[in-house]
């Protein structure tokens, strides 16, 4: 076989990515999927330990991506690649194949979305076809392009969040997220594991080349982004109680109750707006992250952007229900998404801090020997 290193010539520089640019992509890619069909599922078996559960998730998360974003900053992929290839050809497989099961999962989650909100009583494959053309478009385009887009839309997108979280006019009770100890610590570690698809959505990103600013744009970006879905979490329990596994896109819920709707309506229109191109971008970058891997482990992104296609395609359109992938995703299931996103993470930070240690080892000059004759 090829040394495995010979299928990164270039993509370094064709994948390369300001953190400025990384930060819009945690916020677009990163929580969409979680501030939106999550938090009526995780109420479905934690009850009052919803917000709980949801922190301790954030934290996973954020050590987990703190993880992918130093394998990405520090060039970890080409020293991985010619130090062990065969170990770094398995891992570009896995997340390969684990980048393309999630993608097409989290498809099914938005095409069961837009025909209950925004086309109802249109066939459904006019739906999926229309998901998909500008979900492959962008994942064949690359993560520039991606990161661009992202760029471009994630202050209106952020504007329009933040507004509908300062008009929500709703009864709150903030007491629902209590007792702490709802349950013991093993049933909620139980229970709390079954959520693992949800961990490591930023994966992608491993595959890219993040160019650092001065300004620590990345931490505060995550920072942001991840505080907005503790804040989704609260308001959603303090809102809607023991209902809320009931609710199936927390978004769309937050922006129909504004102290404005009899001036300006209900404002439904801009949660659609925000988790359809969130959702766009981040299935993009899940095509991407798994042709990318694929380029590694068997020297071309095809095959990925084939199965890719073809998932998203004829799996809503074959399941008598999408719902069907919802019911799979928490099932057992849950237990092995959450070892894989932790297996794979743990890889990206073990070499991230390989390839840091062999950087400053290489910005170290010699020392020289001061000892003199005698």
């Amino acid at each position: 076989l090829p040394a495995a290193s010979a299928h990164l010539g270039g993509t370094a520089e064709r994948n390369t990515v300001y953190d400025s640019q990384a930060a819009c992509l945690v916020f677009c890619c990163g929580i969409v999927f979680k501030i939106s069909s999550l938090p009526g599922l995780v109420a479905s078996e934690m009850l009052s330990g919803t917000l709980w559960l949801y922190l301790f998730m954030i934290a996973v998360d954020v050590l987990m991506f703190a993880a992918i974003s130093s394998y990405a900053s520090t060039g970890a992929d080409a020293l991985f690649a010619s130090r062990s290839p065969i170990l770094f050809r398995a891992f570009s497989a896995l997340s390969s194949a684990w980048l393309l099961l999630k993608g097409v999962i989290y498809f099914c989650y938005t095409v069961v979305f837009l025909m209950v909100d925004l086309f109802v009583a249109v066939p459904p494959y006019v739906v999926v076809l229309a998901l998909a053309a500008p979900v492959l478009y962008l994942g064949c385009k690359g993560v520039v392009s991606i990161a661009r887009c992202a760029e471009l839309f994630t202050p209106v997108l952020l504007l329009v969040f933040v507004a509908n979280l300062a008009l929500l006019d709703a009864d709150m009770d903030a007491g629902r997220n209590l007792p702490l100890e709802a349950m013991p610590p093993e049933e909620f570690f139980k229970r709390g594991f079954l959520f693992g698809m949800w961990l490591g959505d930023m994966l992608p990103l491993a595959f890219s080349s993040i160019k650092r600013k001065k300004f620590p744009y990345l931490a505060v970006g995550t920072g942001v982004s991840y505080a907005l879905v503790a804040v989704v979490a609260l308001i959603a329990v303090a809102m809607y109680g023991a209902a809320l596994p009931y609710v199936y896109n927390m978004v769309i819920r937050l922006s129909g109750f504004n102290k404005l709707s009899l001036e300006i309506g209900r404002m439904e229109w801009a949660a659609i707006f925000i988790v359809i191109v969130m959702a766009m971008l981040s299935l993009s970058m899940h095509m991407w992250g798994a042709a990318e891997g694929s380029r590694r482990a068997f020297g071309s992104p095809l095959p990925a952007r084939v199965l890719f296609a073809a998932g998203v395609i004829a799996v809503p359109l074959a399941l008598p229900s999408a719902h069907v992938l919802t019911e799979f995703s928490v099932t057992e299931f849950g237990y092995a998404a959450t070892g894989i996103s932790l297996l794979l993470a743990l890889v990206c930070g073990a070499e991230g801090i390989r390839a840091h240690r062999a950087h400053k080892r290489k910005a170290t000059p010699p020392q020289e020997d001061g000892g003199g004759e005698t």
